[in-house]
């Protein structure tokens, strides 16, 4: 078997230190106390220390400017129906992006439904001379006082998010897909959903209606529901037993819940609020409504550390030199980056990985053996465990290091003045 979640490299750990196996994570006992103390600290730390291929990211930053919010996503809530992309927290702050449709009462912190989030944290008003990219965070304000948070679904995103896409016939539509029709926003409950009018199938149940033999309904779960007899009121389709409803096991092909707002196809709206970041101008930097200051850009989610932006550049070097790659002027300061820029950065960069799943065998066999490090006074009390442990993570962080180091390629340095002004 793989390593499939946290306790396969704390057992992993003990497995160096030559101690019992954690049953659960909830166990009570010597050896799940000390390793969960020094899990995350030893993760974080292990990720920062390379470009580990499997935990590089990118997200586009772009300038704060007078018209921007910082993003605050609601917490998960188990009753709320996520689109792809939605964006949430769990109980420990940490945020995550839905990855699948269909998505309702699967925690964040346990379910495969669920990544972690390494987008923008901030949110500009839509602008409708811009061009987004995926993962760019907008908002659009309304004449109430209220406002809609949106993100980009795709690249050279120019539609509005607030005008919803109008159902079409010829339309192949996608599970959870989003349309408008008859004055409300429709959600496809099925893939390959291809001409099929939202309002032509059964209708919603409701509870004040008496049902007869054979007629069916729409559950709030989506699905087609069949009465078996006659006089049935109040009997809900979802949580009832068979006595009064069969569910068909068909899927409505359109469904109105849950409520959304209008929005395009490009765009899924998010659950969440706005907070004023509240800078302190002059700070050296920004923002990018005017030019006599660089401009600051909120880090994204997750960022641990900067990547290579290019590693791949200069394979066609001139002469062997480095080929028009210009010095950035990149400063980090706290959770910004600053520079004169003003343009949009697309951001490569080491990201806060969690999910065991998504991590490199290799960098897993290391980080075990360097929690068995960490833990092992506390477990063994043994220095001769601690060296073992000291030269397996040795030996496999650096089989690791020189793997990903030839899937990452080389950097090229900044073009040389000598020869910029000699071409």
């Amino acid at each position: 078997m793989p390593f499939l979640d946290s306790l396969d490299i704390a057992n992993r750990a003990l497995d160096h230190l030559g101690a019992s196996h954690i049953q659960n994570v909830a166990e009570d006992s010597v050896n799940n106390e000390k390793i969960s103390f020094v899990y995350d600290k030893v993760r974080r730390a292990e990720l920062r220390r390379n470009t580990w291929r499997f935990a590089i990211r990118k997200a586009v930053l772009r300038p704060v400017d007078t018209t921007t919010f910082g993003l605050v996503p609601d917490q998960w809530n188990a009753g709320v129906q996520y689109l792809p992309g939605s964006v949430v927290t769990d109980g420990n702050g940490q945020i995550w992006v839905s990855n699948k449709a269909n998505n309702i009462g699967n925690d964040p912190a346990t379910s495969n439904f669920w990544d972690s989030y390494f987008g923008s944290m901030v949110a500009d008003a839509w602008d409708s001379t811009l061009t987004y990219y995926a993962g760019d965070v907008v908002y659009i304000s309304k004449a109430d006082g209220s406002f809609v948070v949106y993100l980009s679904r795709q690249n050279n995103n120019q539609e509005e998010p607030d005008t919803a896409d109008a159902w079409s016939a010829t339309t192949s539509y996608s599970q959870d897909q989003t349309v408008s029709y008859s004055g409300e926003q429709w959600r496809s409950l099925i893939a390959f959903n291809l001409n099929h009018v939202p309002t032509g199938g059964p209708a919603n149940w409701n509870a004040a209606t008496t049902y007869a033999a054979t007629n069916q309904v729409t559950g709030s779960d989506g699905f087609i529901y069949t009465s078996v007899g006659s006089s049935n009121t109040g009997h809900n389709p979802v949580t009832d037993d068979g006595t009064y409803w069969t569910n068909t096991d068909t899927p409505n092909a359109w469904v109105a819940v849950p409520t959304l707002p209008a929005s395009s196809g490009a765009w899924t709206p998010l659950y969440a609020a706005l907070e004023s970041i509240n800078l302190m101008y002059p700070l050296g930097a920004g923002p990018s409504s005017q030019s006599v200051t660089k401009n600051i850009f909120r880090l994204p989610a997750g960022f641990l550390r900067r990547a290579p932006q290019d590693p791949k550049a200069g394979i066609n070097s001139f002469l062997g030199a480095p080929a028009w790659n210009s010095l950035d002027d990149w400063e980090l300061e706290g959770d910004y980056l600053i520079s004169s820029q003003s343009e949009p950065i697309l951001l490569r960069f080491v990201a806060d990985i969690q999910q065991v799943t998504k991590m490199d065998d290799m960098f897993c066999e290391g980080f075990a053996a360097r929690i068995g490090l960490e833990a092992c006074e506390a477990i063994t009390n043994s220095n001769a465990k601690q060296q073992t442990c000291n030269n397996a993570y040795m030996k496999f962080m650096s089989e690791a290091r020189i793997v990903n180091a030839i899937e990452n390629g080389p950097t090229e340095p900044p073009e040389d003045d000598y020869i910029t002004c000699r071409m």
